[in-house]
């Protein structure tokens, strides 16, 4: 970070900390409020991500930012990952239309594998090769979801080494709620056209619901990345009796999208279409004795298939397969205890096994499966020291076969200035798991002709990888404030993460591969220093005129390595602005506005320099009407991504070789929604 940019940083995040600190203070018996103003001034939301406990946000270990289902259904998006840049310090880009990289503070190297992805706190992300998760092939619809709770921070102590920096829940809809059908189409330009049909109903004790839809795009102009979405889900509720109940959750997907580029060198990445399939099954037992005590037994398996094949080659280099094709296997099985032992001590613990399994020939050069056992203990004790102050202790060990136990320690206390300003001081250790590429992975391409002769070998094994080991230390500040009935959070903290993991050239082992010099080996290796990352955040929520939301999300960083690759995968600013507005006759908006700053993103088979993206902004709006048809509710909704002129969010950095201009813009997609309920 430049001096000039590291000043305008610091200046930013005074002026915004002494904006929230001269704010007019909280509610108190001399400043009399309106019985809307009073409505806003309950509790704030109970949130169950950060520790397992159901605790007042207030009460938390941890930052959180929670989406709920009306902001969902009034933004118009179609896709999980846009909501996802309403969260302080998300870096949320698209390298084309089909395919997000989603990180938090941007630590995503090759392989960004810093954040759990759960669906009902089921873990559903099994990193193992080039890129995150499949955000658009989640077997989950954005209908279904009731909120999304995001923790902005290490996560590992509740939800296990992929949550090294933080974990995504999406928490679905009971079966029970809202019974009846709806119906949603969407169509636009370039080439939307979505349908949706679900139902929601049964009598008792077994309530379903059951979703059905396709998704599909032309993506962005210039570019080879439409796709095709299938997607079909059932969740279960049924209450055995008043103490125990039983849920359960099946989920499938399969897409189809338009991948690689015209004129990628040496063919690494030509134009193709890929198919990729998940199906994802949750079944839970829970028994609830009263509020305060209650243990369940859950049981997933989750299995992701990637056929992802093409022909490379260039002028003087003969045509060779390909290939990205894997399976991975995620099944896993938990035990969870949560109980209270006196007034002011209660606590959740729980064991799980999980076994991970993954199976690439290509990328691994062997038709076996990487298999990975993972098993974890854990537990959250939180204790009302006194009215005001509660203690969150959170402990827990995992132990993977190629990496013994690690130990994970988290410790929080939030003491209440008065009812609406918390203060929250906290600490804690994460590890992040290192996945099966990263430690085994082994591509060689030989002639087609002569079996026997390699002509390159992008990527060997490292074995003695480490955990990367993240170290965090936070200040946060909550304050609900009676100007603009809004909630305001602070965020001051500091991150220091040893062993990154980061691909690096090497030599390869003989033989050495014929096309070495222009299509070079890599390893994933441990990076020798410790990376430092510093910075503030600030969310912000407000209802300031009648009718009006608005949702602010902002951070700045200071980033420290001694390494410019390291340093340059993390953007030194985004921020992120929302405004909803009800007008009079059924009619809303949304405008949002988001900028983030240069980062280095992306990945390929060609080792390289970072490319680093400049600094860009994004524009959303959205248009609707509540509206009745046949007698039925319904709801329009016009939506306009992309606005104004196109940027690149995230390349892929072998395309920018040789290159002055961007290689993959976004571009403008309008589409038109119909929702309706029977």
């Amino acid at each position: 970070m430049t001096a000039a940019v590291r000043d305008r940083a610091r200046h930013a995040a005074a002026a915004a900390l002494l904006l929230f600190l001269s704010l007019p203070g909280p509610v108190t018996a001399s400043h009399p409020l309106d019985d809307s103003e009073n409505a806003y001034f309950e509790q704030l939301p109970v949130v169950l991500t950060a520790s397992r406990l159901p605790q007042s946000l207030q009460d938390a270990p941890g930052a959180i930012t929670v989406i709920e289902r009306p902001l969902i259904e009034r933004s118009g998006y179609r896709d999980l990952a846009r909501l996802l840049r309403l969260v302080p310090g998300m870096h949320v880009g698209q390298e084309r239309a089909n395919a997000s990289w989603v990180s938090y503070h941007g630590l995503g190297q090759s392989i960004p594998g810093e954040l759990q992805i759960l669906i009902d706190g089921a873990p559903t992300y099994v990193p193992v090769s080039f890129g995150t998760a499949a955000w658009t092939g989640l077997p989950v619809f954005l209908s279904e979801i009731e909120r999304i709770e995001v923790v902005r921070g290490a996560s590992a102590n509740s939800y296990g080494a992929s949550a090294l920096q933080g974990a995504v829940n999406l928490i679905t809809r009971p079966a029970a709620e809202d019974p009846g059908e709806h119906v949603s189409i969407v169509l636009g330009d370039p080439g939307v056209r979505d349908v949706e049909v679900g139902w929601a109903g049964g009598s008792a004790p077994l309530a379903l619901r059951l979703t059905a839809g396709e998704q599909a795009d032309e993506g962005f102009r210039d570019l080879h990345d439409h796709r095709r979405t299938q997607r079909f889900s059932v969740r279960g509720d049924a209450q055995i009796d008043p103490e125990n109940s039983f849920s359960f959750r099946l989920g499938t997907t399969r897409e189809t999208t338009g991948r690689g580029y015209p004129d990628s060198p040496f063919g690494n990445n030509a134009l193709r279409d890929g198919a990729d399939s998940a199906h994802l099954v949750h079944l839970r037992w829970q028994h609830v004795d009263d509020m305060d005590k209650e243990w369940s037994v859950s049981a997933y398996h989750h299995q992701l298939d990637y056929r992802d094949s093409w022909i490379g080659g260039a002028p003087g280099i003969p045509e060779v397969p390909l290939s990205r094709d894997r399976r991975d296997l995620r099944s896993s099985i938990e035990f969870q205890r949560r109980d209270r032992w006196s007034e002011t001590v209660r606590g959740v613990w729980g064991a799980e096994a999980t076994l991970t399994q993954t199976r690439s020939p290509f990328s691994f050069s062997s038709t076996d499966s990487v298999r990975v056992p993972i098993y974890r203990l854990f537990s959250n004790i939180e204790w009302q020291a006194t009215a005001p102050t509660r203690l969150n202790l959170g402990l827990a060990l995992e132990r993977s076969n190629d990496e013994g136990w690690r130990f994970s320690p988290r410790l929080y206390a939030n003491h209440r200035l008065t009812p609406a300003d918390t203060l929250r001081l906290g600490a804690g250790r994460a590890w992040r798991t290192t996945s099966p590429f990263e430690r085994h992975s082994d591509t060689r391409v030989y002639h087609p002709a002569n079996p026997a002769l390699l002509l390159a070998r992008p990527f060997i094994p490292n074995p003695d990888l480490r955990q990367t080991r993240a170290d965090t230390m936070e200040l946060g500040y909550i304050r609900q404030l009676r100007w603009a009935r809004s909630t305001a959070e602070i965020r001051v903290f500091q991150e220091r993460l040893r062993d990154m993991v980061i691909r690096q050239q090497v030599t390869p082992p003989p033989p050495a591969p014929v096309l070495a010099a222009s299509i070079p080996t890599t390893q994933e290796q441990n990076f020798g220093e410790d990376l430092n990352v510093r910075g503030i955040e600030l969310q912000w929520q407000a209802h300031p005129w009648k009718g009006g939301d608005l949702r602010l999300a902002w951070s700045a960083l200071e980033r420290h390595a001694g390494n410019d690759q390291v340093e340059a995968a993390i953007a030194p600013y985004t921020a992120s602005l929302m405004w909803m507005q009800r007008w009079p006759q059924r009619w809303s908006s949304m405008v949002h506005l988001t900028r983030v700053g240069p980062v280095a993103t992306g990945d390929s088979y060609l080792a390289g320099e970072p490319y680093v993206v400049r600094a860009y902004t994004s524009l959303d709006i959205a248009l609707s009407r509540t509206v009745r048809l046949a007698g039925y509710p319904a709801r329009l909704t016009l939506t306009a991504l992309n606005l104004g002129p196109r940027h690149q969010e995230a390349a892929n950095p072998a395309q920018q070789i040789g290159r002055s201009q961007p290689a993959n813009r976004v571009s403008r997609q309008v589409y038109l929604g119909l929702d309706m309920r029977f």
